[in-house]
């Protein structure tokens, strides 16, 4: 409770900060990134469909004597081989582009909840699943005489948060101020 208390309360009061972060956590999918796996979809849907017409076409070539049997073969094994490669690139390149809008979709969700709740004094269901992707609960450690459990929380569209420091947010609102434009996230 103590920890998503924390990290609403510093994404109320930092959200600059906070999208900041999020943004540095982000950095490796940027929009060259997403270009290009846009790319690999587009190109990659054209070509399949250029694949079946060409298959069609052995095929009847083939049927009506046009092509030897063995060209056909050849042919059809080299279509069929990058077909099935071209499918999973695509597939791949889809999942990579839709998760990457669901995680924009959720952190705009974990903001606004954040942005409308000024307290939070119970775990509600509601609250609990539009905030948090999952739990991980160790074993206990009794190492010290007493018991503890460490709990990891995975908040949506944020994963493992650990709130800055105030020292953190001093030097990260610096970083902001001084080169803002590489530090966006749309949320």
């Amino acid at each position: 409770m103590e920890a998503i208390s924390d990290f609403a309360d510093f994404v109320r009061c930092n959200e600059t900060v906070f999208l900041y972060m999020m943004a540095m956590k982000n950095k490796a999918m940027r929009k060259a990134e997403f270009k290009k796996m846009r790319e690999t979809v587009e190109h990659g849907e054209k070509r399949l469909k250029e694949l079946e017409r060409l298959m069609d076409k052995i095929y009847e070539d083939n049927a009506f004597g046009k092509i030897a049997d063995d060209v056909y073969e050849r042919r059809l094994i080299k279509y069929e081989r990058e077909q099935k490669e071209l499918v999973s690139a695509v597939s791949e390149a889809q999942t990579v582009l839709e998760r990457a809008e669901q995680k924009t979709t959720d952190l705009r969700l974990l903001l606004r909840t954040f942005r409308e709740m000024t307290d939070i004094k119970e775990l509600t269901p509601t609250l609990v699943n539009s905030l948090i992707e999952r739990i991980e609960v160790h074993n206990n450690d009794k190492s010290s005489g007493h018991c503890y459990v460490k709990v990891d929380i995975y908040f949506t569209a944020v994963g493992m948060f650990k709130v800055p420091t105030e020292d953190e947010i001093v030097a990260m609102m610096e970083e902001i101020r001084k080169n803002p434009q590489n530090y966006r996230f749309a949320a």
